[in-house]
């Protein structure tokens, strides 16, 4: 029986020594995997997060102030790119991607001619 108990008491303190070691590595994948997903927001999916109201708390409404306000000119692709950098949807450095900003512009394009 006392070899048991020390056997089990031994097992005990190793997985609780690798545990916290384990749970970094988990923590560096979820980080890793979560900065993967806000560079590859399309455009398409940026303006359809603005418009369910992603972005409220950056002062960009949702639903019909939405369209009203993308079809008076109220609200940019720059707008946009820097609330969701600001939300964590995008890195940084999108707001210098021209490409992006141009394919977000005409997301928003379609959105006011509806």
């Amino acid at each position: 029986m006392k070899r048991f108990l020390i056997a089990g008491l031994g097992t005990l303190l190793l997985t609780t020594a690798a545990t916290p070691v384990f749970a970094k590595e988990v923590a560096t994948s979820s980080q890793e995997s979560r900065n993967q997903v806000t560079r590859n927001v399309k455009p398409f999916n940026l303006v359809f997060l603005a418009y369910q109201g992603y972005f409220q708390e950056q002062g960009i409404p949702s639903n019909g102030a939405f369209l009203n306000r993308v079809r008076y000119g109220d609200i940019s692709a720059e707008d946009l790119v820097k609330s969701a950098i600001a939300f964590g949807r995008l890195s940084p450095d999108t707001i210098n991607n021209r490409s992006y900003l141009s394919a977000v512009n005409n997301q928003l394009y379609s959105l006011s001619r509806e």
